[in-house]
C-alpha cells in the first residue's frame, strides 16, 4: 500500500509534498507524539477499524491518537463493518470451532468489532470528547463473492478462527467443511454464486 501511494503522489507530481509511514493505529498517542500536533485537516480510514479496534482495551485510545492529530475543524471520514457485519458467517463459525474448543475460546479468537451508531457516537462524543459526529450510517450492502468463493473467503478473513483449533490439518480441513457447507446453503443466491451480508458503517466526524 505505500509503495503503491508512492507512486500515485510520484505519477501526481506531489511526491516532495508527501510523506509515507506505517505506524500502529492504536498507539498513536503513546508512541508518535510527532503525529500529536494537531496539525492534520484530514483524516481516512476504510475497512481496517473493525479489524484494529477488536482490542477493547484499544478503542479509546485510538479514538484520542486521531483527535490528537487533528486541527480544530478537521475531519475524520471513516468506513468499517457495522453490526450485522457479515452475521451468518460468524455465526457458522462461532458454530464449528466453538464445538470443537468451546464457544469462549472460539469467540476469543473472533478478530473483528462491529459496533453500531450508538456506540460509535458515545465514544466520541462523549467517552472521549472532542469530537462531533456530522454523519452517520449503516447500510446493508450484500456482495457477491469473488471468484474464491465462501472456502477462499474463509480461509483469507477468518484465518484467526481457523488457527484457533488445535493444529492438526485434519481437523483444520473438516472445520472449513463444516463452516462452507452451511454457507454455501444459506448465503446460495437463486441465479447462482453467493452473498455476503455485508453492513457498513460511515461516519463524518470534526474535530471541535
Amino acid at each position: 500500500m505505500i509503495k503503491t501511494s508512492r507512486k500515485s503522489a510520484q505519477d501526481a507530481g506531489v511526491e516532495k509534498k508527501c510523506t509515507f509511514q506505517v505506524i500502529d493505529a492504536t498507539e498513536l498517542i503513546h508512541k508518535s507524539s510527532e503525529l500529536q500536533r494537531h496539525r492534520f485537516t484530514k483524516a481516512f480510514s476504510n475497512a481496517a477499524m473493525h479489524w484494529i479496534l477488536r482490542p477493547e482495551d484499544k478503542r479509546e485510545a485510538f479514538f484520542r491518537g486521531v483527535r490528537e492529530a487533528l486541527a480544530p475543524g478537521a475531519t475524520f471520514a471513516f468506513e468499517m463493518g457495522g453490526l450485522g457485519n457479515v452475521s451468518e458467517i460468524r455465526a457458522a463459525l462461532l458454530m464449528a470451532v466453538g464445538r470443537r474448543i468451546g464457544l469462549e475460546r472460539a469467540q476469543a479468537a473472533d478478530p473483528w468489532f462491529f459496533p453500531d451508531e450508538t456506540w460509535i457516537q458515545h465514544i466520541m462524543e462523549e467517552q472521549v470528547g472532542g469530537w462531533k459526529i456530522e454523519k452517520i450510517e449503516r447500510e446493508w450492502r450484500p456482495t457477491t463473492a469473488d471468484e474464491g468463493g465462501i472456502p477462499g473467503w474463509i480461509r483469507l478473513m477468518a484465518r484467526n478462527f481457523i488457527e484457533a483449533l488445535p493444529e492438526d490439518e485434519v481437523e483444520r480441513e473438516a472445520a472449513i467443511k463444516e463452516v462452507v457447507d452451511v454457507l454455501e446453503i444459506v448465503c446460495a443466491k437463486p441465479g447462482g454464486g453467493y452473498m455476503y451480508s455485508y453492513v457498513r458503517l460511515r461516519v463524518l466526524a470534526r474535530r471541535v
